[in-house]
């Protein structure tokens, strides 16, 4: 793919435009490694990712290749369709991780994807308040019987890639996770952007 080639390094993130019909593929470089990907019309940022839409409108709430990343307008439009994908595993429910969680949960003390996001979108005036809920790259949950949701393990392989064809204007921002990882160190993306 011609274009724009962005690392984001371990547990940050890294904000970016995509034009109306630019392709941005995701590489999971060492595999592994959950991450968040949120969406902003980039002509009108209150017009956001909806993650309650995109679950009812592809009735999934995990997404793959021929599904569509919705908006929060009335009536609600396709921001990001998939074009491509090697994992299979894009997870529509959790929120992004944060320093409240991995404190609480992990006995860490590090921002997390939210503190992340919101600092690299701060340019665009945009604030941990103003975060959508993303879809979850590389993540994956089940829900069972009773309704209880279950991480499980993180099942991409280095090189794994998720592919989206913009279909609007997109402010962008993709964070790697700052969960700690079991017998790992956490790694980093490659993000490509081209036509």
């Amino acid at each position: 793919m011609n274009g724009t080639e962005i690392t984001i390094p371990p547990m940050y993130a890294k904000a970016f435009v995509a034009t109306e019909g630019e392709v941005l593929r995701i590489i999971d470089t060492k595999g592994g490694q959950p991450g968040d990907l949120v969406a902003f019309n980039a002509d009108d940022l209150s017009e956001k990712l909806s993650q309650a839409r995109t679950r009812v409108e592809n009735r999934k709430i995990k997404l793959t290749k021929g599904d569509t990343l919705w908006s929060n307008a009335l009536p609600p439009r396709v921001m990001l369709s998939i074009v491509a994908d090697t994992s299979g595993e894009h997870d529509l429910l959790y929120v992004p991780c944060c320093r409240y969680a991995l404190e609480r949960r992990f006995d860490v003390s590090r921002d997390g994807c939210a503190e992340h996001l919101a600092e690299v979108l701060a340019p665009w005036g945009i604030g941990v308040r103003d975060m959508p809920d993303p879809l979850n790259l590389f993540f994956s949950v089940t829900v069972d019987g009773a309704g209880e949701m279950h991480i499980a393990d993180h099942s991409s392989k280095p090189g794994d890639f998720i592919e989206f064809k913009a279909e609007m204007d997109c402010l962008i921002g993709v964070s790697t996770c700052s969960v700690p990882l079991a017998g790992r160190e956490n790694s980093s993306y490659v993000v490509q952007i081209g036509r």
